[in-house]
């Protein structure tokens, strides 16, 4: 599979923000480890940033991954009642997923969401989607770890979500979540 991934950045990523010298926005920084992890998903499809940063400071994020296919940025219009859902970015990232279909800009055939916020209502999103989706819901505070790629890659391998015991265990209650119907259609 050929998957767009989507990515947020606080809570799964971590970035340090450290103030800019001379300027009045910090500049943010992934660890070595964040950024071997990142590459190791854009070489499994296209990262797309879902992040309430603003896109200079992504671009900053960019600059330091060197990936060899620039990210897309999913448009993030959260409204205040946007605030009330399990999943915030929901509406915002099911607007953006049909905009990008409609205009034919759409190049994947499934979908990775990696977010540490991720409720029910993105599971029932997943579900009644059209494509393949897996749903990865990291700790805030631990982020994006080994286990989350090897669920990504062996998706992108076969479309179906791994048996990862020991990631399972490691992780908690931040499972991932594989729409129903597309495990058994899958």
């Amino acid at each position: 599979m050929n998957p767009v991934i989507l990515l947020d950045v606080d809570g799964v990523l971590n970035p340090l923000a450290r103030p800019d010298r001379g300027g009045d926005r910090p500049t943010l920084k992934l660890s070595d480890a964040k950024a071997t992890l990142v590459r190791r998903l854009a070489s499994c499809g296209r990262i797309a940033w879902v992040s309430t940063w603003p896109a200079d400071l992504t671009n900053g994020l960019e600059a330091q991954l060197q990936l060899e296919v620039d990210p897309l940025r999913v448009t993030l219009t959260v409204r205040g009642s946007d605030d009330d859902e399990p999943t915030p970015k929901l509406r915002s990232v099911t607007r953006w997923l049909a905009r990008m279909e409609s205009s034919g800009d759409a190049d994947w055939d499934s979908v990775v969401w990696i977010d540490d916020v991720l409720g029910p209502d993105a599971r029932a999103w997943a579900d009644g989607y059209s494509k393949p989706v897996l749903l990865e819901k990291p700790l805030w505070n631990e982020g994006l770890t080994e286990a989350h790629v090897i669920k990504v890659e062996m998706f992108g391998d076969n479309g179906s979500e791994p048996e990862c015991k020991v990631a399972n265990e490691m992780r908690g209650p931040s499972s991932s979540m594989l729409g129903e119907s597309r495990r058994r259609t899958l």
